[in-house]
């Protein structure tokens, strides 16, 4: 039984776990991870030792093999002790930042004579196995060339989280993205060599971020030709290969899980391009019915998982023991040709940096302190502010890769999180006046959630008591109030929902943070208001706004009801500005008290997605549902992820669908005397401000 530790619990942690589960002679025994919260929540979720540090581990002597899932940046830091410990190690993609940091690697197992493997799982995924099988299986002639696209949705450069480390050059994009496709030509045609790379103009997403996600590849080998483009951040992901033969072609569809081979036949051409139609058509359907039949033993838990990637990694983990198991001597060398690849790739593109932010002095001080503050609504209230001639200190979880507009000489910008006191004094201190935009956190059920949102408004309001602070503004959600009941009228007055219980996790957390917010009010005198914004649209947003329905794909959005009544959007300038007018007001009048920030304009989803597909030109479609409907739906997958064997799922709540359709109406008439505030109420420049923006 080989005792194997995890170094490192974030999301891919669980990956892992799937393929081990399916390994007999293997068991996790420990979770490495700086935060020993995490790794301890991990460790005893599966009967593991939790430690802080790889070094910890290594002298414990309690595991023989590790796999390292730590950031790239951690690669040979976390890896390289491991292997002189003669540990065998499967790292995950790419191999380490640079060449260098691989050969290291590289020499270490040869020095100790540990096995190394990255974990380059594509290489693993049911539909590229297919191609492979037929390719070998020699019925379309010798493989010549390969031709592939791969177009992929790129999250966090939608959600423009640029703090990424993969955003920081156009090197760490490719090994960070572009390394799975490469890991496909090299399995196909063996060691290739970079013949040519042509890099698009860099996508500049906003004002000082410039990002080059297009390419366009070619590779030689002595088995064959590749050609390769790149598009990373598409709308529609697109990932396909092409395998040309002697006598045909093979086809596949990664995304999809579709492989299929066309080759000649012995009639004529018009029977010939029939009959190679119709097998296309048979295969196509064959492995669409296969698949429904895999998800459906999936969630009758009769079978293993369906879906291609967790299928890719439970290959790859297995692989990689029986590997061990056979006496194999595995040297890792794949993962340094491909990280090569990519340096030589991005060698001819723009690696200009993005300039750092400067680091605040000790003692630099502000009018203002906006905690979240290089997020969507923190951008545009950092610019407001900036152009009421304010200093501003910005907090924000990262502080890499940001806008101009966080160079500025009136910004200060502090890296910390709200869960991190010590940080979040610091900021505090340094204004009078501070702004809480930060989240808090997710977590894995209501508690957990809970305890990051409302801890991490906890920590802020203490670290304001502490300071003297002037005014704190908490900017929650209309998420808190009940708005699922047709004819009923909200204002200023209205409290939070009065059954959260009933509502969703998120709901619920808003609800007892804002209680917990006026509680500091009314027992600690601490001078909070609080500011729910509704549905934020505008510049620097992502247009498909959750609020509208769900977006299963960017073309379809699936409503929470008919989608005919008015939707309480609010432009995140006027958010912004609304801000500026609470901060501004007279304190002791707006302390305690609670404001709804909704704006004049209130289209309806079915209005919204119409112009949206107008001003973008994409094909975009509202798809209206029932109560009936939408609460089946939501039931449908819980027991789908209950049956698979998911925990800690809660149950659908219908109360909280209900709110998600924003029938209810908000009167802002409070908020526009008491805080002076005048949101857009010209619908031409609100479709200006909140769709236009988002041509191309």
């Amino acid at each position: 039984m080989r005792r194997v530790a995890l170094i490192g619990a974030g999301f891919i942690a669980d990956a892992h776990l799937g393929g081990l589960a399916t390994v007999k002679d293997a068991k996790v025994v420990a979770v490495v991870d700086p935060s020993l919260g995490r790794a301890k929540a991990m460790a005893d979720r599966i009967g593991a030792q939790a430690f802080a540090s790889v070094d910890e581990m290594i002298s414990a002597k309690v595991a023989d093999v590790a796999h390292v899932l730590t950031p790239p940046p951690f690669h040979r830091l976390v890896a390289e002790p491991l292997l002189e410990a003669g540990i065998d190690v499967l790292l995950e993609k790419p191999m380490a930042e640079t060449s260098e940091d691989c050969q290291a690697l590289l020499d270490a197992a040869a020095k100790s004579g540990a096995n190394l493997r990255i974990n380059h799982n594509f290489v693993y995924h049911p539909s590229f196995l297919r191609l492979k099988k037929q390719i070998e299986s020699g019925q379309y002639g010798k493989l010549r060339a390969v031709q592939m696209r791969f177009a992929a949705p790129l999250r966090q450069m939608a959600a423009k989280q640029f703090g990424h480390w993969m955003f920081d050059s156009p090197r760490n994009l490719l090994m960070e993205q572009v390394v799975h496709p490469l890991s496909l030509i090299d399995d196909l045609l063996g060691p290739v060599k970079l013949s040519g790379a042509l890099p698009a103009e860099p996508t500049r997403p906003t004002e000082g971020v410039a990002i080059t996600n297009k390419w366009s590849l070619s590779f030689t080998s002595d088995r064959g030709d590749a050609q390769l483009q790149v598009m990373l951040g598409a709308n529609y992901p697109s990932w396909s290969i092409s395998a040309l033969c002697d006598d045909g072609v093979i086809e596949a569809e990664m995304f999809e899980s579709r492989v299929v081979g066309r080759g000649a036949h012995a009639e004529i051409a018009p029977i010939d391009h029939a009959r190679r139609s119709f097998k296309v058509a048979k295969q196509a359907a064959g492995q669409a019915f296969g698949g429904l039949g895999s998800y459906a033993g999936e969630i009758l838990r009769v079978g293993g998982k369906s879906d291609g990637f967790n299928r890719s990694m439970i290959g790859s983990v297995g692989a990689f023991y029986k590997d061990l198991a056979a006496g194999e001597k595995l040297t890792g060398d794949t993962g340094l040709r491909l990280v090569a690849l990519c340096e030589d790739a991005a060698a001819v593109a723009d690696n200009t940096p993005i300039p750092a932010v400067s680091v605040p002095g000790a003692n630099e001080t502000y009018d203002v302190a906006v905690l979240g503050g290089t997020g969507f609504i923190g951008q545009h209230l950092t610019e407001a502010l900036i152009a009421k001639g304010k200093r501003v200190a910005v907090m924000a979880r990262s502080t890499k890769n940001l806008p101009g507009l966080f160079r500025h000489e009136q910004v200060g910008v502090f890296a910390g999180s709200i869960s991190d006191k010590a940080a979040v004094a610091d900021v505090v201190r340094r204004a009078p006046h501070v702004v809480n935009l930060a989240h808090g956190g997710g977590g894995a059920d209501r508690d957990a959630i809970t305890a990051a949102m409302v801890g991490g408004a906890e920590v802020v309001a203490e670290a304001c008591l502490a300071a003297e602070t002037e005014r704190l503004l908490f900017v929650s959600s209309s998420a808190a109030l009940w708005l699922g009941e047709k004819g009923l009228k909200l204002d200023a007055d209205t409290p939070p929902d009065q059954n959260p219980e009933a509502r969703g996790d998120y709901g619920y957390a808003k609800v007892k943070a804002e209680e917990s917010m006026l509680k500091f009010h009314a027992e600690k005198g601490l001078a909070v208001s609080i500011l729910r914004p509704a549905v934020v649209v505008g510049e620097g947003g992502a247009p498909f706004h959750s609020a509208l329905g769900a977006f299963n794909t960017e073309t379809w959005c699936v409503g929470w009801n008919k989608g005919k009544n008015p939707l309480p959007f609010v432009l995140a300038e006027d958010v912004a500005s609304a801000v500026i007018a609470a901060l501004d007001a007279d304190r002791d009048a707006i302390a305690g008290k609670a404001f709804n920030l909704v704006g004049d304009v209130r289209w309806t989803a079915r209005q919204y997605i119409d112009e949206l597909a107008e001003a973008t030109g994409r094909p975009l479609k509202f798809q209206a549902q029932g109560g009936a409907a939408v609460t089946g739906m939501e039931w449908l997958k819980f027991v789908a992820k209950k049956v698979s064997g998911r925990k800690g799922i809660p149950a659908p709540s219908s109360r909280d669908l209900k709110s998600r359709g924003m029938i209810s109406e908000i009167d802002t008439s409070v908020e526009k005397r008491v805080l002076g505030w005048q949101p857009v109420a010209d619908e031409a420049k609100f479709r200006e401000r909140a769709i236009l923006v988002h041509r191309d």
